[in-house]
């Protein structure tokens, strides 16, 4: 380290704890999650917690185990990898499919589990220098780019996740 500053591999480890933490604090948004709350919207024009869910999943997923944000070109595939759930005003105008709404709490957390440790080893076994361009990547953001911004996004997902059940009169665990 020069000056203070991570090398590549060390940025990427960082981050990736980083990001399991993230993970490990969502964890608490789903405990006691009422099943029929999953999907509802809090209120127009807030998202609900699956919706949320799956726009984490959509992200993590392409970036780190696809080739731009089509989820036809994503080597992880799951119902949460989904274009509507891409960007706030594309879900806002759409609704789940039956297929979501089937979906159990229990079932959207373990499936977002699911999507980010298979997405996290494609991207291990890839094992790109940080600096490199995401292929197929609009914006031009790097892996290591990505990453920093990954801890920030579920956090900041997180929170809204507690918000919606707050709004929606559901008791939660201390956060």
């Amino acid at each position: 380290m020069e000056g203070g500053q991570m090398e590549g591999g060390q940025m990427v480890e960082a981050c990736l704890k980083l990001l399991e933490l993230g993970y490990y604090e969502m964890k608490f948004a789903f405990e006691g999650l009422a099943d029929e709350n999953v999907w509802k919207r809090p209120a127009p024009g807030l998202l609900s917690v699956g919706e949320l869910t799956g726009h984490h999943a959509f992200w993590e997923a392409v970036r780190l185990a696809g080739a731009g944000p089509d989820p036809a070109l994503c080597r992880v595939s799951s119902p949460l990898v989904d274009r509507r759930f891409r960007y706030y005003p594309v879900t806002i105008a759409a609704s789940p499919s039956e297929q979501h709404l089937a979906m159990t709490a229990e079932q959207v957390w373990q499936e977002l589990l699911r999507v980010h440790e298979a997405a996290v080893a494609h991207f291990r076994e890839l094992s790109p220098d940080p600096d490199t361009v995401i292929p197929g990547c609009p914006t031009g953001f790097t892996y290591g780019q990505y990453l920093e911004y990954a801890v920030f996004h579920i956090s900041y997902h997180t929170g809204q996740m507690f918000s919606a059940r707050h709004l929606l009169g559901e008791q939660t665990p201390n956060n």
